[in-house]
């Protein structure tokens, strides 16, 4: 059976960040101690994308509750030197806490210990650093356990066997590495054989090229594990493009509202999802405890959801897919 993709609307699907764009929330409910009327600022890598969207409301709602004086921010471009200025500039405005999605584990160290030297504790949401003293906590999904649900997924969709291939971004974050390393980690406990593991950035265009290089040089590949929103997309628009869609199954990762749509089509097989309203959530009720009595907050990895077309009607899975548009 023949599918096509729709038009897919680019403020959904590409990385454009406006400098300084975000939202500010002052809480009118008045939280308990001293969490009441503190200012707290996050910092996300985008302003458009669904997921970001729905982990900003789980920390709005919490915000509003803990009465905080909550703003976000994204950076004009999806790079460190980008992130490290917002923060710096955040930074020089003095707020009582900073929640952030740390770009890069590595390069992203240095300037957020030199905030943490300010006084202003950081809590990292989504993507965390690889030294834990730049940071008061973190609150990530378990993106290894998640990888590693990717491939028992794969595996049952191909009942044990055939040839995968992987599709993600470039290397460097946190939160995607520990996704890749996990699948890397579950294809060994399958039948599966690995045959590609390509990288790109936030392309749509560039990225569906790499996957269709993928499915000509591999004519009888059978899967296709991607770890974020933007792999998913460009990766159904190559498989729909060889007209291979009901041969090769895709495990996507991320729940915007284009993706449930190709899972609904049946364009995508499965999607492996984060809870990103509960993260925003948990982050900000751990910064308000910080705040009222010092209580240092423990690190927290939240399991993800898989949803297919069997079960993506299930209210236990469906609550998990993310919003579009502002909150």
């Amino acid at each position: 059976m023949k599918r096509t993709i729709p038009a897919l609307a680019a403020s959904a699907l590409v990385v454009s960040l406006l400098a300084g764009c975000g939202g500010t929330s002052s809480a009118d409910g008045a939280g308990e101690g001293s969490a009441a009327g503190k200012k707290i600022v996050m910092l996300l890598n985008d302003q458009f994308d669904p997921y970001y969207l729905t982990l900003v409301a789980g920390a709005e709602a919490e915000a509003k509750k803990q009465g905080f004086d909550f703003s976000w921010q994204a950076p004009s471009t999806l790079d460190v030197a980008s992130q490290t200025q917002l923060l710096q500039s955040v930074a020089a405005r003095k707020p009582d806490g900073i929640i952030m999605s740390a770009l890069d584990a590595k390069a992203m160290i240095a300037p957020m210990k030199q905030v943490m030297a300010q006084g202003i504790p950081i809590i990292t949401v989504d993507a965390d650093v690889a030294d834990s003293s730049a940071r008061l906590a973190t609150v990530t999904s378990d993106g290894e356990a998640a990888g590693r649900l990717a491939a028992q997924t794969m595996d049952k969709l191909l009942g044990g066997k055939g040839k995968v291939a992987f599709e993600g971004y470039t290397p460097g974050t946190s939160s995607t590495d520990a996704r890749l390393k996990g699948w890397q980690e579950g294809l060994k406990q399958t039948g599966l054989e690995y045959v590609a593991e390509r990288y790109d950035a936030t392309d749509l265009t560039t990225i569906a090229g790499t996957v269709s290089a993928v499915l000509k040089r591999y004519p009888d590949l059978a899967g296709v594990f991607t770890n974020w929103t933007n792999p998913t997309l460009g990766a159904a628009q190559a498989v729909q493009a060889a007209g291979k869609s009901d041969q090769v199954k895709i495990v996507g990762f991320d729940a915007s509202p284009d993706e449930v749509s190709l899972l609904k089509r049946g364009l995508v097989a499965a999607l492996i999802i984060q809870k990103p309203g509960d993260m925003g959530s948990r982050a900000v009720s751990d910064l308000a405890a910080y705040l009222k009595d010092g209580t240092k907050p423990q690190s927290v990895s939240l399991d993800a959801v898989v949803a297919t077309q069997e079960n993506m009607n299930d209210p236990a899975v469906s609550a998990y897919f993310y919003k579009a548009g502002k909150q």
